[in-house]
């Protein structure tokens, strides 16, 4: 039987929560996890790219009427939880007695968004050290219409062609050894340049933008409707392999003061994601185990549970720094888990959702 498109759905958004919580695992446990929070990142970006212009065609009859639409409906979502992000951020380190350092300017360049294009880790880190994704995430919506539009001027073939040679130009910067200390145009500036300047990251959504061109050619619909549940598992099994393999490939050969997570992490990505994609028609395995009723429950929580996992452990840090549970990492890191999803779920049910519904306009159909 044919998986349902709310089952697909459900699926690779399940994805997107597991990629939000590698992400939440490597900034929490703080053991050599820098290329776990690279994978999540990408994902996020690339999984965005993707679902973005699954949503919207952003064709000839689209204007900057609809585009103020779209962006405004982004910002109802996601603004007022970059606002309790910074408000946490800054009420922890109080709580921990870390205040200090988060001034008027730093705090201006949050609000307006325009944080991560201060190449000053105080700016782009700042009061809530993951703000500057949503601000990034903005500036993709925001150029969204521009990219979906040029993309779609060059023939599919030329497009997988074209994300491959700027991401093998990009592989090569991201693992030059010592690229740091040695590189003119770069310098210090390599971990901001290839990792928070907001254009680099078009890259990223970009190639979500392309797997979804793909996904509508004629061969990849033809192969899609031969599928069987089985053959769907087949597939899913593989990409997930082959995710692993590639994710310790990359770990093992990432230079660790060059995190640049695209280029170390989107070979596994690019085996993964599609392979789900694929699968859409009848789901295997895996997408029926990502379906089940908890992580249906809980990936709407994504973007709660990644903007306010600092706020939140700052404040459980104040807590727990008299408490025996700091001498056991697996149990501390469970219960921040759990009390940073349990908050997360709140704020999704008593804030996220009533507002969103409130302040957030009609959508237009944007084909």
């Amino acid at each position: 039987m044919n998986a349902r498109p709310s089952t697909y759905l459900q699926g690779l958004g399940s994805l997107q929560l597991l990629a939000v919580l590698t992400v939440v695992i490597g900034h929490y446990w703080a053991h050599d996890t820098v290329y776990l929070n690279s994978v999540g990142v990408s994902f996020c970006f690339v999984y965005s790219g993707y679902f973005t212009r699954k949503r919207h065609a952003f064709g000839p009859g689209y204007g900057l009427k609809d585009h103020g639409r779209f962006l405004w409906n982004k910002l109802a979502r996601l603004y007022p939880l970059h606002l309790l992000g910074i408000a946490l951020g800054i009420l922890g380190s109080f709580l921990t007695w870390h205040a200090g350092g988060v001034g008027p300017k730093i705090m201006l360049a949050h609000l307006t968004l325009t944080s991560p294009w201060l190449a000053n880790p105080a700016y782009y880190f700042g009061a809530n050290p993951v703000a500057w994704f949503i601000c990034v995430l903005f500036f993709l919506y925001a150029v969204a219409p521009i990219v979906v539009r040029l993309l779609a001027r060059i023939p599919t073939r030329w497009q997988v062609a074209l994300i491959a040679v700027l991401i093998a130009l990009e592989f090569i910067i991201g693992y030059a050894p010592n690229i740091e200390t040695h590189s003119r145009l770069l310098g210090r500036y390599t971990h901001y340049a290839l990792y928070q300047f907001p254009p680099i990251r078009l890259l990223d959504f970009a190639t979500g933008i392309v797997l979804f061109n793909v996904s509508q050619t004629g061969w990849w619909q033809s192969a899609r409707q031969r599928l069987t549940p089985r053959h769907s598992t087949v597939i899913e099994v593989t990409a997930l392999v082959g995710f692993i393999a590639l994710y310790y490939v990359g770990k093992q050969w990432l230079h660790p003061h060059c995190y640049r997570s695209l280029a170390a992490s989107v070979p596994a990505i690019i085996v993964l994601l599609p392979g789900f994609v694929l699968t859409s028609e009848a789901g295997g395995m895996l997408t029926r185990l990502l379906s089940v009723k908890p992580l249906a429950a809980l990936s709407p929580l994504g973007a709660e549970i990644y903007l306010l996992q600092f706020g939140v452990n700052y404040c459980l840090l104040s807590l727990y720094k008299q408490t025996v549970l700091p001498h056991y990492p697996i149990a501390y890191l469970l219960v921040r888990l759990c009390v940073l999803v349990g908050v997360c779920w709140l704020v999704h049910r008593c804030m996220t959702t009533p507002l969103y519904r409130r302040i957030a306009l009609t959508p237009t159909d944007h084909r």
